[in-house]
C-alpha cells in the first residue's frame, strides 16, 4: 500500500494505492470514487476492505480525496461538479501510469456513483466498466435529502437554539449539510444532475441497489436499453450510512462481495498469472 499526493490542474491530491501481487494480477485496475460529504466519513472503512479485498483479487486500486475533501489540497468552498471530475481523471491517469493496466473501473457509491457516471462520458477516457452502488440519479432530490439529513441532525442536537433558514432567506438549496458546506455554484451544478437521462458508457455496467425509490426505478427503465447493464438487488445488507455505522467494526459485507465478483467477472485475471 502506498499513500502519496498526485497532482490534478495544480491541485494535489492525497490518494492510497493498493497495489495488485503481481503474480495474481487482474486485467484492470480500480478506481473508487467517494461519495459526498459525511457519507464518504461514514463509508471509509467500507472502502477500505473493499479496496483490500480488490487488491488480494489481483487489481490494483486507487482510493481518493477529491480536491477541497479529506487530506486533499482546495478549500471546500471553493468545490465544484467540474473539478471533482477532473480530479476523477486525473486519478484514472494516475493509477494506470503506477499500474501499467490501460483497462479502468470505475467503483463509485451514492454521489461519488454519480460522478463515476458523468466521467464516464468523457469519450477519451474509454472506462471498461462501471460499478454504480445506490448511485444518486437526480441532483436536486439529492439535495433535498441532504437538507432534510442536516435538519434532523441539527434539532436533534440543538433543538430550538438552531433556526432552520426559511424560504425568505432566498436559500433554495442547503448551504451546509453535516458540516460539508455547499456553495451556490456546486448546489447548482449538482442540481442539473440526472444520469437516468443519458446511457452510460462503459463495455460493463453494474448497478448494486439495495433500496427502492422512484429515482432507482426510473434509473432501471431508462437505462433497460442499455445492453452492457446488468442490475442486481441486494437484500439484507449491513447499513454503512449511519453514526451507529461510523464508530461500528462492521461492514457492508455482502455488498463488498458482490462489486468483487462483478469486477472479477467482467475482468478476469490476463492469461499466465497464476
Amino acid at each position: 500500500m502506498k499513500v502519496d499526493y498526485f497532482g490534478a490542474n495544480g491541485r494535489s491530491l492525497l490518494g492510497t494505492l493498493h497495489f495488485s501481487p503481481r503474480l495474481h494480477a487482474g486485467s484492470a485496475s480500480v478506481v473508487l470514487c467517494n461519495p459526498f460529504g459525511e457519507e464518504a466519513a461514514r463509508v471509509h472503512r467500507a472502502y477500505r476492505v473493499l479496496a483490500g479485498k480488490l487488491q488480494e483479487a489481483g487489481y490494483a486500486t486507487l482510493r481518493f480525496d477529491y480536491s477541497g475533501t479529506g487530506d486533499s489540497s482546495g478549500d471546500a468552498a471553493d468545490c465544484t461538479v467540474e473539478a471533482w471530475l477532473d480530479d476523477l481523471e486525473a486519478a484514472i491517469d494516475e493509477l494506470r501510469r503506477q499500474s501499467g493496466s490501460p483497462r479502468v473501473v470505475l467503483v463509485g457509491l451514492r454521489f461519488g456513483a454519480a460522478l463515476a457516471a458523468l466521467c464516464a462520458q468523457r469519450e477519451h477516457l474509454r472506462v471498461a466498466h462501471l460499478v454504480l452502488w445506490d448511485p444518486v440519479v437526480r441532483g436536486d432530490h439529492y439535495l433535498q435529502e441532504l437538507a432534510a439529513m442536516h435538519r434532523a441532525y441539527m434539532n436533534e442536537e440543538l433543538g430550538q437554539r438552531w433556526k432552520a433558514p426559511s424560504p425568505s432567506d432566498g436559500a433554495r438549496f442547503p448551504t451546509e449539510a453535516l458540516g460539508m458546506p455547499i456553495s451556490d455554484a456546486l448546489a447548482s451544478q449538482m442540481a442539473g444532475i440526472d444520469i437516468a437521462a443519458t446511457l452510460p458508457r462503459a463495455n460493463h455496467v453494474t448497478v448494486l441497489s439495495t433500496r427502492d425509490s422512484a429515482d432507482m426505478q426510473r434509473l432501471r427503465s431508462q437505462w433497460q436499453a442499455c445492453p452492457a447493464l446488468r442490475w442486481i438487488d441486494v437484500i439484507g445488507g449491513t447499513s454503512w450510512n449511519s453514526d451507529a455505522a461510523l464508530n461500528s467494526a462492521l461492514v457492508p459485507a455482502k455488498e463488498i462481495a458482490t462489486i468483487v465478483s462483478g469486477v472479477t467477472e467482467c475482468s478476469p485475471r490476463s492469461r499466465g498469472a497464476d
